[in-house]
């Protein structure tokens, strides 16, 4: 048997094993990349830089615990970024299954941030039917959450001192992995005038571009590769940037594999 009838007859589990190993040394080793800053990222993390100290974000948390691996790093560079500039954080979420990946994922920066709850930032939670909430969060937050996850009265909430509606925001970002971003501009952005970014899973990066070339939205921060450019900007190596070293890697193993895979046929095949 030739080389190239073995490399078509090679046990996929061979392959699969070297995937994994491949996968797994950037992160044991971390290979350091370089990163290249696109404008899209930068419209986002520049319009949260120039806020002054204190201002009021909105973060809406709207992804679902499947995709956690991907936007829970640029949630937490996000997040990272506002509490570094001491902006008073409010999270939210116009999907039932945010409120358990939204909460944990503010907690934890948080808290890695030596936040306090109430003052520095709170977590609003759910309310149902996406379009209705964010119309009536337009007009009165402390009418739509009365009280936050926690059952802080919001009106007397320091982190929500001065913001009565969604227009009191200096910026909301919207980090979510479906179409909720539609909904925040069309019903949020176009009313208010809130200023708005979108953090989405790669495959969501495309649906976002309408927005931002109509200026409705201030820059993309997509996927992990977005993650690993708004992690070079605040000058961290986090989980985004360990995950762009490992899918830059498994891509370049996969296109040799397939060259191979497709030598070995042209190799093997009879005229």
């Amino acid at each position: 048997m030739s080389f190239w009838e073995k490399v078509l007859k090679l046990d996929r589990r061979w392959i699969f094993l070297v995937v994994a190993i491949v996968v797994a040394i950037p992160i044991i080793h971390p290979l350091g990349l370089p990163v290249a800053i696109t404008p899209d990222v930068r419209g986002v993390y520049d319009a949260i830089e120039n806020l002054p100290e204190g201002s009021p974000i909105l973060v809406s948390l709207d992804y679902e615990p499947g995709s956690t691996p991907e936007c829970d790093p640029m949630a937490e560079a996000l997040l990272t970024h506002c509490f570094r500039k001491n902006l008073r954080v409010t999270g939210m979420t116009v999907i039932p299954v945010g409120v358990g990946t939204g909460e944990n994922i503010l907690a934890l920066v948080s808290q890695k941030m030596g936040k306090k709850r109430g003052e520095d930032y709170t977590f609003l939670g759910f309310k149902a039917e996406q379009s209705a909430s964010i119309v009536s969060i337009g007009i009165s937050l402390q009418n739509t959450f009365r009280t936050d996850r926690y059952g802080n009265d919001t009106s007397t909430l320091p982190v929500l001192d001065g913001v009565r509606k969604l227009e009191d925001f200096a910026y909301l970002a919207v980090v979510h992995d479906d179409a909720t971003l539609d909904n925040w501009v069309i019903y949020g952005q176009q009313v208010t005038g809130v200023k708005v970014g979108s953090l989405c899973t790669a495959v969501m990066a495309p649906g976002s571009y309408p927005f931002k070339n109509a200026k409705q939205i201030t820059g993309i921060v997509g996927g992990l590769k977005g993650g690993s450019e708004y992690e070079k900007l605040l000058g961290i190596r986090a989980a985004a940037s360990l995950g762009m070293d490992s899918q830059a890697v498994i891509h370049m193993f996969l296109i040799v594999i397939m060259i191979l895979g497709n030598i070995a046929y042209l190799k093997t095949r009879k005229v």
